[in-house]
């Protein structure tokens, strides 16, 4: 557990004396899983300065989605930490049903954060998280920032988004629950196989595990080394971003600035493009198998006009500018 109020003071302002724990007040976003009772055990041993959020959504069966509720209630009021809790609905959304929970879930974590004066909302994503996050990408054929892993910390609203459990493993968050006497809930859902995500963690990591044991931590090193390639790649789009021309619904540059980029710059800067003009909505499938033809027009030597229709946007090449457009339909 030392470990992780150490990662926690870490990502908050540092172990200074100087940095009070009313300073670091915390919104926990618990599921009453493992991972996250872990975390919020651990956390309640070195602070009171604690809030337990926990988002119910419409993704599972209703007995199901308020039963963890209860148990994420109940683990707050064992530990005697403040309890918050929203309902998001997004199963009747279009496009990826896990990605609009995801993006539901955040905004709703913000908005509890900023109703209880929370400035840092603490998720408890482990090294065995990572490692299916990067393998995921790996399979989908994602670029580095695809494949960096989990950020330890990162802007959601007006707080900051917190992974104090990053070091530790699944292993580990058992250990602790059942130190404290506590059984978690499972999520039904990640035995489901068909999914990519489950499949990894019940098949895949197990397998490497055996093969190479601490692979976890392994692929964690890895990972950080992709971010910081990932930084590269996106100072270098900062910089094309400030040559852009601009109107009403449509991003332009000379072709003769972007052409000569990598394709891996190309492409991030497309989907820079595309989020500025559409927002999220719909970036999932704005991948690089999505953007291969823009990116391969962009840099080659031919001349004639082309265009491609993307999701929510188009790519317009010719012989002297590429021009992204917004779907007017969007």
């Amino acid at each position: 557990m030392r470990g992780i109020v150490r990662a926690w003071r870490d990502l908050t302002g540092g172990r200074s004396r100087r940095v009070a724990d009313r300073d670091r007040r915390t919104l926990i976003a618990c599921s009453a899983g493992a991972d996250s009772s872990a975390l919020a055990i651990a956390l309640a041993s070195a602070t009171s300065e604690l809030v337990i959020g926990h988002v119910v959504h419409d993704l599972r069966p209703r007995d199901v989605a308020l039963a963890d509720r209860d148990a994420a209630r109940e683990l707050s009021a064992g530990l005697g930490i403040a309890f918050v809790e929203d309902v998001v609905e997004v199963a009747s959304l279009r496009g990826n049903a896990e990605a609009n929970a995801r993006r539901a879930r955040y905004r709703s974590l913000a908005a509890l954060a900023a109703k209880t004066g929370c400035p840092f909302v603490a998720s408890a994503h482990s090294a065995d998280d990572e490692l299916e996050t990067v393998l995921m990408g790996l399979v989908r054929g994602a670029g580095p920032r695809g494949m960096a892993g989990i950020a330890r910390s990162r802007p959601v609203g007006d707080a900051t988004l917190i992974r104090p459990m990053a070091g530790s493993s699944r292993a580990d968050s058992e250990a602790v629950c059942s130190l404290a006497g506590w059984v978690w809930r499972e999520d039904q859902t990640n035995l489901d196989t068909t999914r990519l995500r489950a499949a990894i963690r019940h098949e895949v990591a197990p397998l490497l595990a055996a093969l190479r044991p601490g692979v976890a931590s392994r692929v964690s090193r890895s990972a950080a080394l992709l971010r910081d390639a990932a930084g590269l790649i996106d100072d270098r789009v900062s910089e094309l971003w400030e040559r852009r021309d601009e109107s009403d619904g449509t991003v332009l540059w000379e072709r003769s600035i972007v052409g000569k980029e990598r394709k891996i710059v190309i492409g991030a800067l497309l989907r820079r493009a595309i989020v500025h003009l559409n927002g999220e909505r719909r970036l999932d499938r704005m991948g690089w198998q999505a953007l291969s033809g823009c990116i391969d027009a962009a840099c080659d030597d031919e001349s004639q006009p082309r265009r491609f229709e993307l999701s929510g946007a188009s790519v317009s090449v010719d012989a002297r500018r590429i021009q992204v457009t917004r779907d007017s339909s969007t």
